[in-house]
């Protein structure tokens, strides 16, 4: 069963809000006397026998331990706490995930009676081996969900085949569900209720010779699309750019993040993928040698070139990604199982393209994103973006709302290792 859930989760039940009579306090359990701190450890100081942790969410913090403390150190990927294995307090370094069993009265002050740890070279070796895993993903777009049946069908693009293959997901056993957040950028845990239709799924388990099921064991998913876009204005300061969808002619706001793949299109690689979404523009390349140039702008002369190699970009460079499900939920370009339409791999070509900053794009400009959309139908948190793409809007129109023909890899796929 491979697993895309790598962090520890400990959970407190309070007591209850509303006040209770004498004999429901007699029969209440009493609160434990003790809370749970979890973070990544920013510094060990064995001599003074305290550890200074980063939580996910708040300040900073201490944890306090002594002779009597027990020290555990759980595998990567490991939630069962059973599985940890006795250790020391020197083997606790910085980088580190740990959660400490501390006194509810005094976390900081008084020494904690447990402290788990995974190391962090433990973690990136699980990282790595997950996103290795999720190379071979199936992706595809869901088209029905019975959760009576514990059914999914989605539609995946195979190699060699010009119309994409319905396939039924079984996901009527343990399946790890992670759900892309285009807040955070990450993916986190999710439930099958929350897929819908429409919604990008990348899948690991079991195939069926016949490519007609997968007995689903990960599931990575998120509301994710690619679209054209004129570029209106640029805000450098909100990290956004303001424009109009090429497809449906609408106002989109697209936001960028820290990690979003900015890349642009030579003139030949914009050519090579044009040709690729419309071959008949090979023709009228021909014609343009012979009468003075291709119209609509393109390049004179040569005819479409041999396919690029196959591979897609990774997921969570890429899941993210990723994204995999992956490194921090990064996305991009990609297709993965031969990209586009015929032979030639677009997201390969994409990878290959120079990166590019913000401040190099301008009004005016096209530029073709891909991304997740959240509440707001009008704004797109980007995953890539590529500029360039003026002869592949022009060769591609038919392909609607989406210029690429379905040649991107989700924002990831699964969770990010920890």
């Amino acid at each position: 069963m491979r697993r895309v859930v790598f962090s520890v989760f400990v959970t407190l039940l309070g007591a209850c809000a509303a006040p209770l009579s004498a004999q429901d306090a007699a029969a209440a359990p009493k609160a434990s006397p003790y809370v749970s701190v979890a973070g990544t450890v920013t510094k060990s100081d064995v001599a003074g026998k305290v550890i200074s942790v980063k939580p996910e969410k708040g300040d900073d913090t201490t944890v306090k331990f002594d002779e009597r403390t027990m020290f555990q150190r759980l595998p990567a990927g490991e939630t069962d706490v059973k599985k940890a294995t006795a250790s020391e307090a020197k083997e606790v370094e910085v980088g580190d995930k740990i959660v400490a069993r501390v006194l509810t009265a005094d976390p900081t002050g008084k020494p904690a009676r447990t402290i788990i740890f995974t190391k962090q070279a433990d973690i990136a070796l699980r990282q790595q081996k997950t996103q290795e895993e999720w190379k071979t993903a199936t992706s595809g777009l869901v088209t029905s969900i019975d959760a009576g049946a514990k059914q999914i069908k989605f539609n995946v693009k195979l190699p060699g085949s010009p119309a994409p293959k319905e396939v039924a997901l079984d996901i009527s056993g343990k399946v790890d569900f992670q759900r892309y957040n285009p807040d955070s950028g990450k993916y986190e845990p999710g439930k099958v209720d929350q897929i819908k239709t429409g919604d990008q799924l990348r899948v690991l388990g079991q195939k069926a010779a016949d490519m007609s099921s997968i007995k689903a064991e990960a599931i990575g998913f998120g509301s994710f699309k690619t679209i054209g876009v004129q570029v209106k204005s640029i805000d450098a300061a909100t990290n956004t750019i303001s424009g109009i969808e090429t497809g449906s002619k609408k106002p989109v706001i697209i936001a960028l993040r820290a990690d979003t793949s900015l890349k642009k299109f030579s003139d030949m690689a914009a050519m090579m993928v044009a040709r690729q979404l419309n071959p008949s523009m090979a023709q009228a390349s021909g014609r343009g040698a012979r009468g003075g140039g291709m119209p609509g702008g393109g390049m004179p002369g040569a005819g479409a070139p041999g396919g690029a190699p196959g591979g897609g970009m990774p997921p969570g460079g890429g899941m993210p990604g990723g994204g995999a499900p992956g490194e921090a939920g990064r996305g991009g370009f990609g297709g993965g199982r031969g990209g586009g339409r015929g032979g030639m791999d677009i997201g390969k070509i994409i990878e290959q393209q120079p990166a590019i900053t913000l401040a190099e794009l301008k009004a005016g400009d096209a530029i073709i994103v891909t991304g997740a959309t959240g509440n707001d139908p009008a704004k797109l948190t980007a995953t890539a973006l590529v500029a360039g793409v003026e002869q592949i809007l022009r060769a591609a129109p038919s392909n609607g709302a989406d210029p690429l023909a379905g040649s991107w890899n989700m924002g990831g796929g699964g969770g990010e290792g920890n």
